[in-house]
Order: C-alpha cells, then sequence, then structure tokens
C-alpha cells in the first residue's frame, strides 16, 4: 500500500541524513539520526536543531480574540502583554483535557496558536464549537507553515550570526522579523528546559534556515530525544500526562488551571474535581532499583496498587529510571513505591519535578 502519511518541507533533508524516519500522528517524522543518546546530550551540552513542522499552527483574530482564548484556557490569557507565549489547557465542559497549546498574543485581537500534532483537528473542532459567541475569525495554518525548535545552551550564541534578533527574546516572548524576504516569528519557547529558541514561518524559509543552522554546526535530533528531554523537566506529553480522561489538575500541568478566573470551560467540573477524594495526582520517581519504569507499568505501596506510569525512560542525564505516576493517593518527596516491571517489584523514590537539578 502507498505511504499516504503527510510530510514536513525538510522530509529530503531527513532522508539524505540518514533518519530513522517513523509515522507520528500522521507525519513521517526522524525518530534519531546518531542515536537517541548523543542526541540528547548534545542538546544538553551545547544545542540541537529539531523539525517540528507537524506541530499545528492556528491564527485567532478578531474583536473578540482575546475573550474567546481566555474562555477556552485554564491559564490567565486575557490581560497579558503584547508579544507573550502562555503555556495553557484546553478542556472539556466535564473538566477531562482536550489538548495543552500555547497561546502567542500578539496584541488583543491578534493571536496564534502551537497545538499538539496529534490534536490539531480536534482542537480546531474544539475552538469553533466552543467560540461560536465571540466574533472572530479561525485560519489554520498547519499545510503552509513550518517550525523549528532550537534549543540547548548554546543555541543562541551559535544562531545569532544568522538570526541576530535572538539575542533579543526573552523566555515565553516572540518577535516577529524577516529572513530574505519572508517574515518569520523567533519565540523563547521550546519543550526541553535547556534554553534555545523556536522559529515559526512558511516552509521555504524553514528549509533555508535549517541548511543555514545545521551548517553552523547546530547538529539535528529526532522525537526519540525530544522525548527524554521533555520527560526530564517533567512537561506534560498529551495523551500520557494529560487526556480527556485525566483533567489538568490532576496532571503535572496543574499550575497551569487558574481557578480564581471568573469563567473558563471545564471550570466548574474542575473546582469539584479538586475538593473531591477522588482526585488523583501526578508524582516523580527515581529508581531506587535497577530498571525502567514505562508507560503502563502498575505501582504499589506497602502491596496496595495505588496507579500507573504515565511516561517514563531511562534519563540520559542521570543514568537513572525516572517516571511519572498518576495515583489515587497523594505521595511525598522521599516516599518509597514499588514499580511492577514484567515479573518483579522494583522499589523507587518520590522526588520534585524537574528531575535535572532536583535534589534526589
Amino acid at each position: 500500500m502507498p505511504n499516504l502519511s503527510k510530510k514536513t518541507a525538510l522530509y529530503d533533508r531527513h532522508s539524505a541524513l540518514g533518519a530513522k524516519l517513523v509515522e507520528f500522528a500522521g507525519w513521517m517524522m526522524p525518530l534519531q539520526y546518531r542515536g537517541i543518546i548523543p542526541e540528547h546530550q548534545a542538546v544538553r551540552q551545547r544545542a540541537g536543531i529539531f523539525d517540528v513542522s507537524h506541530m499545528g499552527r492556528i491564527n485567532v483574530e478578531g474583536t473578540d480574540a482575546e475573550k474567546a482564548l481566555d474562555f477556552l484556557s485554564t491559564n490567565k490569557i486575557a490581560g497579558k502583554q503584547g508579544n507573550s507565549a502562555t503555556y495553557t489547557v484546553w478542556c472539556h465542559p466535564e473538566g477531562g483535557a482536550v489538548d495543552d497549546v500555547i497561546i502567542y498574543k500578539k496584541d488583543a485581537t491578534h493571536f496564534f496558536l502551537i497545538v499538539n500534532a496529534s490534536n490539531r483537528q480536534k482542537d480546531l473542532d474544539h475552538l469553533l464549537a466552543n467560540t461560536k459567541k465571540f466574533n472572530i475569525a479561525v485560519q489554520d495554518r498547519y499545510a503552509t507553515d513550518g517550525i523549528l525548535a532550537v534549543q540547548g545552551p548554546q543555541a543562541v550564541a551559535l544562531a545569532a550570526p544568522i538570526l541576530p534578533q535572538v539575542q533579543e527574546v526573552p523566555s515565553m516572548h516572540f518577535v516577529e522579523t524577516v529572513y530574505e524576504g519572508d517574515s518569520i516569528i523567533l519565540s523563547g519557547t521550546g519543550y526541553t528546559g535547556a534554553g534555545g529558541f523556536e522559529i515559526y514561518g512558511p516552509n521555504a524559509a524553514i528549509v533555508k534556515l535549517w541548511d543555514r543552522l545545521t551548517n553552523a554546526g547546530i547538529p539535528p535530533v529526532g522525537l526519540g530525544a525530544r522525548d527524554t528531554l521533555r520527560l526530564e523537566m517533567g512537561y506534560a506529553l498529551y495523551g500520557h500526562e494529560l487526556s480527556d480522561a485525566i483533567a489538568p489538575v490532576e496532571s503535572v500541568s496543574a499550575w497551569t488551571v487558574k481557578l480564581n478566573k471568573p469563567e473558563f470551560l471545564g471550570r466548574s467540573a474542575l473546582q469539584s474535581l479538586n475538593q473531591s477524594p477522588l482526585k488523583r495526582s501526578q508524582h516523580a520517581l527515581v529508581m531506587v532499583d535497577k530498571g525502567i519504569p514505562r508507560e503502563g507499568y502498575e505501582v504499589f505501596q506497602n502491596g496496595q496498587k495505588i496507579g500507573a506510569i504515565t511516561s517514563g525512560t531511562q534519563s540520559p542525564t542521570l543514568n537513572q529510571g525516572i517516571g511519572i505516576v498518576l495515583s489515587k493517593k497523594p505521595l511525598q518527596p522521599e516516599d518509597i513505591v514499588e514499580v511492577q516491571i514484567r515479573d518483579h517489584a522494583a522499589k523507587a523514590k518520590v522526588t520534585t519535578l524537574p528531575f535535572i537539578g532536583a535534589k534526589k
């Protein structure tokens, strides 16, 4: 059968580099080039560049744009500064998470959103269905635009000769500029916790900038290292830490939920859940015994099952198994639990997030 998966504008570059390509959310994407561990270490220690053009980009404009997006979001959007970026969660009326998104505000009537690739259509449908009372116009930009993430402690210094404006972008803010005649956006955001920036622009500019930045010595990095990097920081991945069945108040993204906001979709359900004995919570685990706490592995305390792993890996930085557990029982740092790894129970210790830099 023919491969009907979508391809980013950089697909031929990935193939030429010998990337291991996998289908992800309907796209053929690079899982790795040289290997997940060396790519992970390159970003932690120096810099790396990711093609994340499979992510959805949606423009929202109009006189009610700010009100509409504030209504959809657990986090506060109304009143934020111009050229700012805000991480938030969108909820169903019943409280489950539709997606976690970043909302970029140019001004009160001009916004754009970056949404997860697997949820692009779902998010569009949710946006349109729940903002009918607002005067807004919505435009899906994924087919014409691409996204690069340039991450790592030296990312800005290495890119500055090509994109001098990156030196002026604060964290969670963005600037608009022009590169060889194309309008692009440089944003102080990322999914690695290693510093750096992201680039949004038309596909033609994305291809040119990929070539320039990789030729400047920034190595390409695949989605495999992107996942290990985000997990070391304890960042949520939709479908794991957040889902239709996992509310944001139960997740590592609980900090985004501003229940003191006067109104947002799902607020009353989240308020009720927050006061319920049935509310679950997510906690960081580091393995005491050898083993890797993989997604779905059951977690026990004193012989009683308390939950399951939502994400887990062998941390390349710590050289230790790490994971996040969704627990029906509140846990405290230093608590000992057991992760059922195949046929044996392996001890793990509760810690604080992020894994990197946290006291173990």
